[in-house]
């Protein structure tokens, strides 16, 4: 899909697409009924409390477990400067939504850039405006939400990969800008969320690769380190203050020594998985089938799109599963990124051998750019196909059209505006307490 526009329409398209996203993240669910639906307001309250009171974040998201009642904080402070910074610049609610947003889609924006260099018979603006719309970037990295800022580090991270393992790079940069991105995504994701334990394989996994090959080694620690500097810098107070046990408890937590439900899980979590780059609708409605109704039936206009997106959502993982066997093309590039993609996969099952964590799909969002790199690739072979075309743009206008009709009912529901006056008044007065308290058995 060649959609070929020039550099004043890409801004304007550019712009668009992020006034989009960020309505639809200030509609989401905010102030929430009860304790495990507060935790966007408890985001939001950790960069606010920072920005009231002046005191450095050494923690971020909140993490629990329903079942043992145990809580911990993750180290760093990447969260609380990411939401707090913004109310220095803009002095109004919206100031965290109106960055975070910013952030998101400029990553999305680069990985489009490096992917349309990569597939001849895609262009930046077709996957640009693809990845823009999908359920899963639209949810996780517009809402003010630890989850929502794994994206950025996450596309950082692989551009690095990519360019560090000869067979997938484009060769524009070097061993060490290459380890030097991994070594930034790394430590950015590691301040957000725990899944940032699946990047280390590939990171270790690129350095064994160019080992094998016996490829110039020549900057890779430098600039891995280099790389992690910055958000590293992030991460020292908090080490130094407390230590490194502390910080770490909440990963020897979830360890145990072998989890026989998450192993019988394996189909589960492979259609998961491969749902991350499509259009998986139903998750993002609600918790049950009652309630993605009683959505749907509030907002009759986008039922159609609805249940074409849907089908298509439930193909669409069918298709990346199995289309590498019956190409007829055997394009090399596409095999080898279903092989890296599979990998991804076996990783992550494995993985929850050995945690007491249910393995829900948010807990691999941070390998989305990967798995959607595969699927574009697979886009790449069919962009030729006039039925494939059609189809593209039939899902990317159902899915604007989708996703407009679900936020324009969410907005008026728990989102930031139902009290947006409070948060104001917490901002005037700089009493992060005037909106909510922060929870009880928090660090900070």
């Amino acid at each position: 899909m060649k959609l070929t526009i020039n550099r004043f329409q890409f801004v304007i398209l550019f712009v668009m697409l992020y006034a989009f996203r960020t309505f639809f993240g200030l509609s989401k669910l905010f102030y929430g009924d009860s304790d495990i639906n507060r935790d966007a307001l408890q985001t939001y309250l950790i960069g606010l409390k920072f920005y009231t009171t002046h005191n450095w974040p050494y923690f971020g998201p909140d993490q629990y477990d329903q079942t043992t009642g145990f809580h911990f904080q993750i180290a760093g402070a990447l969260e609380g400067l990411m939401v707090g910074l913004p109310f220095y610049i803009w002095h109004i609610p919206e100031a965290p939504f109106l960055f975070l947003n910013l952030l998101s889609l400029t990553a999305l924006a680069l990985l489009a850039w490096y992917l349309s260099k990569k597939f001849k018979n895609l262009s930046m603006t077709f996957i640009l405006v693809w990845l823009a719309l999908m359920p899963w970037t639209l949810n996780q990295s517009t809402h003010v939400f630890n989850v929502s800022y794994l994206l950025f580090g996450s596309v950082v991270f692989f551009l690095g990969f990519f360019e560090a393992v000869p067979e997938f790079s484009n060769g524009w940069f070097s061993a060490a800008w290459a380890f030097a991105l991994m070594g930034f995504g790394l430590f950015w994701d590691m301040q957000f969320h725990q899944s940032w334990v699946l990047l280390v394989p590939f990171l270790l996994g690129a350095w064994a690769w160019r080992r094998k090959f016996k490829l110039d080694s020549k900057g890779e620690l430098m600039g891995f380190i280099l790389g992690s500097i910055l958000p590293f810098d992030c991460l020292l107070p908090t080490l130094l203050q407390y230590g490194v046990l502390k910080p770490g408890g909440g990963l020897a937590h979830a360890a145990t020594l072998f989890h026989f439900d998450n192993f019988k899980m394996v189909l589960t979590i492979l259609a998961r998985y491969l749902s991350l780059p499509s259009f998986e609708m139903p998750r993002f409605m609600g918790g049950s089938t009652a309630e993605r109704w009683a959505l749907l039936l509030q907002i009759p206009f986008v039922i159609p799109t609805g249940f074409f997106l849907f089908l298509v959502g439930v193909i669409q993982p069918f298709v990346l599963l199995f289309f590498p066997w019956f190409d007829e093309r055997k394009d090399r590039g596409t095999r080898r990124l279903y092989g890296l993609a599979m990998s991804g996969f076996l990783l992550v099952w494995v993985c929850f051998w050995f945690s007491t964590t249910g393995p829900s799909a948010h807990m691999y969002y941070v390998l989305l750019p990967m798995v959607a790199a595969y699927s574009f690739a697979v886009w790449d072979q069919l962009a030729l196909k006039p039925f494939a075309q059609g189809l593209a743009v039939i899902c990317i206008f159902a899915s604007l059209w989708f996703q407009t009709g679900t936020a324009c009912q969410q907005i008026s529901g728990d989102s930031l505006y139902q009290d947006r006056n409070r948060i104001v008044q917490a901002i005037h007065e700089k009493d992060y307490q005037l909106l909510a308290p922060r929870r009880p058995w928090v660090i900070y």
